[in-house]
């Protein structure tokens, strides 16, 4: 009988620690939570990167100081950010109760104008409405609260997260290297071409990704300001990251606003809308086209299954993380039949 190799060996404990790690995952509070700061991490690295090599490149410095650069003026911008909206969110989510009366109005105008007052089952319903809408509302408020504290509570665990976008950054093709021993040395060639197209991908997809967010995020502030429809940062910032979701991102960002606008009067709802519209209109037919441009090639339909299977396994998280991993697949698919046949 043939004796395993050290390298035989090498593999089936990195497997089995593999193994281990999604199984702890399942189980494990921790374990998620370590999870996905790693994730996060490496997205902020993959971010980055089309940053670091353009800098790398025109000033000649070396890759780690330029990462540390990056890294540091970046989480620098994000903390100053924090600070400036930080308390503007708190005081905007201090007047959900606003909201809640202004729905307590709107409800019993539309009973008036449809004349349901009186007529038994039809008055219990719009009760039942006004109630339910009352819960709803209330129970966002609480969870947007304890998100906010959940936040705060979470922050030493933020702060691992721009070391570990550094190392990423930084040393990438070190720890893929380290990998790439683990693949017999006639498949390393095509793995590595594998990994690079993975990479040209998927880092063009999340940069771009980043960038859209961020238009439409500044643009509904803009309109929301325009309009002075109330809390602009707190339903800027929601329609900037729900927009990360295809197709339902853009429909579902825009509710909570067109509702804001509604309850201040329908005039303003109207208008909301038709700018809200109009951004998503150039987003989508003008923007994505030419910033996202060839990252992505794959069926709406496959698109919608995959957003679909996401929010199934992991709720919103999953719907973002369905379409990178979606990416990776077809990469890896169309290079091993390129390779292989």
């Amino acid at each position: 009988m043939k004796k395993p190799s050290k390298k035989h060996i090498v593999n089936l404990i990195l497997a089995l620690l593999f193994l281990s790690v999604i199984i702890l995952y399942i189980r494990s509070k921790i374990i998620r939570e370590v999870v996905y700061i790693i994730i996060f991490s490496f997205i902020v690295s993959y971010t980055l990167k089309p940053l670091l090599t353009l800098l790398v490149d025109k000033s000649k410095i070396n890759k780690k100081l330029g990462s540390a650069l990056i890294i540091i003026a970046v989480f620098s911008f994000v903390v100053i950010i924090a600070v400036v909206l930080i308390p503007s969110l708190f005081n905007e989510s201090s007047n959900i109760e606003n909201i809640m009366n202004s729905l307590d109005r709107l409800m019993g105008y539309l009973n008036s104008k449809a004349n349901i007052k009186g007529y038994g089952i039809l008055d219990t319903l719009g009760e039942q409405l006004n109630e339910k809408f009352n819960i709803a509302l209330k129970n966002f408020s609480e969870k947007a609260f304890d998100s906010l504290i959940n936040f705060s509570e979470n922050l030493l665990s933020l702060a691992v997260v721009p070391v570990v976008s550094y190392y990423f950054l930084s040393e990438g093709d070190i720890i893929e290297n380290k990998l790439l021993l683990m693949v017999p040395i006639n498949k390393r060639s095509v793995i590595k071409k594998i990994l690079a197209d993975i990479d040209k991908a998927l880092g063009r997809y999340i940069f771009s990704q980043f960038i859209l967010c961020l238009i439409v995020g500044v643009l509904t502030f803009f309109v929301l300001v325009f309009l002075k429809v109330q809390f602009p940062i707190l339903l800027s910032i929601f329609n900037a990251v729900i927009n990360i979701v295809p197709y339902f991102g853009p429909l579902i960002g825009a509710i909570p606003a067109i509702i804001v606008a509604l309850l201040q009067s329908p005039t303003k709802a109207l208008y909301t809308t038709l700018f809200l519209f109009l951004i998503q209109q150039v987003e989508g037919n003008l923007l994505s086209p030419q910033i996202t441009a060839s990252s992505i090639k794959m069926h709406p339909l496959l698109i919608i299954i995959l957003l679909l299977i996401g929010e199934k396994i992991g709720g919103f998280f999953g719907m973002i993380l369905a379409i990178p991993i979606g990416v990776i697949i077809k990469v890896v698919y169309e290079d091993i039949d390129y390779h292989m046949y």
